[in-house]
């Protein structure tokens, strides 16, 4: 399985000569890097993200728009900060996750800053799944030819799916949320945030919400959350990890995580001790 981290940052990193990323998660998979519920916060990247789920529904969410995806695909446009959340798993969920390079779609069609990609504009997807179970194997067994099937995946969509893109710049919601993944083991506050980017506090946190679909106190903890759940299975006491990732006390921490992943911290490291 490829390194899952990758996934959640803008900065995707394209391997093994293809031009893109590639992840194929399976149920162990699934069980062990994620929670109970699935959570991915509001991030972006440049990339195009389309993305098979299989014995799944999620929850897609760019702005205050939710998507219901139920056993099908996933389509996040190059630049469009988004979050996804996993309602629901079945016995054995599987994810192939596909983020194509945004310098590839370029190369082929210069256009691409002017359309989006929908999936919705067809009900019909069977002939993405052929693509996509033909891309996942040549991709395990690395055959070069997986460079040709990108490019198949990509004139399907623009044969079917491409629709003009909508006039929306979203660049000043990427720059407060990137000063908050710098910045978030620090003493924040909406109104900080407000005077900085020159904003009056009522409008920042209408903006904000309207923008993530969470107000900025809720997604700053959750962010704080993030990244501690990636360490806390360490060597690294509960008091260190939630004094360095930002919480005011242990206790809090403790409440937080219990309330999102159902396991105290303990008994998190004590489930995945068994794997």
């Amino acid at each position: 399985m490829k390194n899952i981290s990758t996934y959640y940052h803008e900065n995707v990193q394209h391997k093994n000569n293809i031009p893109a990323f590639i992840a194929l998660l399976d149920g162990e998979d699934i069980q062990r890097y994620f929670p109970t519920e699935i959570f991915v916060l509001a991030h972006w990247h440049r990339s195009l993200e389309i993305s098979l789920i299989e014995g799944a529904t999620v929850i897609l969410q760019i702005g205050n728009k939710e998507s219901i995806i139920e056993n099908g695909f996933t389509c996040i446009n190059s630049g469009v900060v988004h979050s996804l959340y996993a309602s629901a798993l079945g016995n054995h969920p599987q994810a192939m996750i596909v983020l194509i390079s945004y310098d590839f779609i370029k190369q082929h069609y210069p256009d691409i800053d002017h359309i989006i990609f929908y999936l919705s504009l067809q009900k019909d997807h069977q002939e993405s799944r052929v693509l996509y179970n033909r891309l996942k194997e040549l991709y395990l067994h690395q055959d070069h030819y997986s460079y040709g099937c990108l490019l198949d995946i990509l004139s399907l969509l623009l044969r079917k799916y491409q629709s003009p893109a909508p006039n929306h710049n979203q660049q000043q919601i990427k720059d407060i949320l990137t000063y908050i993944h710098v910045h978030y083991q620090e003493d924040l506050s909406s109104s900080h945030k407000a005077k900085q980017f020159h904003m009056s506090k009522e409008y920042f946190s209408r903006q904000f919400h309207h923008e993530i679909g969470k107000t900025f106190r809720d997604y700053l903890m959750f962010y704080r959350l993030y990244k501690a759940y990636g360490v806390v299975n360490t060597n690294s006491t509960i008091e260190n990890i939630a004094r360095k990732h930002g919480f005011s006390n242990t206790r809090s921490f403790i409440k937080v995580f219990h309330e999102t992943y159902h396991d105290t911290p303990l008994q998190y490291c004590k489930k995945m001790s068994r794997y």
